[in-house]
């Protein structure tokens, strides 16, 4: 498959890329033909995939990242895949994003922007990707939003039996959350929607939280939206 995306130089050493970890082979790839990255057999090379990158995997990310390459000229590689990151994780890596050891490159794979704190955001390199847009199917949120708060929270009583039946993942509750903003924004706009907007960043950020409460935070926008 063709990469979606193109890193003719490494010119940063801290980055991100949006998407599923489709990306993160076609990454391989990249490093391999153009950079001419070893990635198999290549002990400079490291990648790991999370449901939820905690403190813990930061601080051995961080005691990692000080041991030069066993090439002298090489260059430490690190990929990782995650699907959610708390926020002390985050906050821990703060330093380590800004100030990377000269051999280290890093590349952060997430599903959306919203997981990364603005102060870690600001200290990556968003790699664009070529994926078409698809548009946004907000009919479920539209409907959430026309809704008496009882039917809301029958709407997410459903969401949150289908996650416990491994129907559908935290991800989907995410996505849902994505929806909602998007139906306020156009809807209400800033200066009217500002309260259900905050609020609902609120729940995004603490969702990828160690053990965050999804009944808690998806029922708690149910009754303030």
């Amino acid at each position: 498959m063709k990469p979606s995306f193109s890193l003719p130089h490494l010119s940063s050493h801290s980055h991100y890329l949006i998407g599923s970890d489709e990306l993160r082979a076609q990454l391989k790839t990249i490093l391999e033909e153009v950079h001419g990255i070893s990635i198999h057999g290549n002990p400079d090379f490291f990648e790991s995939t999370h449901e939820v990158f905690t403190i813990d995997d930061s601080r051995k990310l961080i005691e990692m990242h000080g041991i030069r390459p066993v090439h002298i000229s090489g260059k430490k590689i690190v990929i990782i895949t995650m699907q959610g990151i708390t926020g002390e994780a985050q906050n821990a890596l703060l330093k380590l994003l800004e100030e990377p050891a000269e051999f280290a490159y890093f590349f952060l794979i997430v599903p959306s922007a919203h997981l990364l704190l603005p102060t870690v955001k600001s200290r990556l390199t968003l790699i664009e990707t070529s994926r078409a847009e698809v548009e946004t199917d907000t009919t479920e949120a539209i409907a959430f939003m026309k809704a008496s708060p009882a039917k809301r929270l029958d709407i997410i009583k459903k969401l949150l039996d289908d996650i416990s039946k491994e129907k559908k993942t935290k991800q989907d509750a995410i996505n849902f959350l994505d929806q909602v903003q998007r139906v306020v924004y156009e809807k209400r706009g800033v200066k009217d929607g500002l309260k259900s907007l905050e609020t609902i960043e609120m729940a995004r950020t603490y969702i990828h939280d160690r053990a965050p409460s999804l009944k808690m935070l998806l029922e708690g926008e149910a009754l303030s939206i």
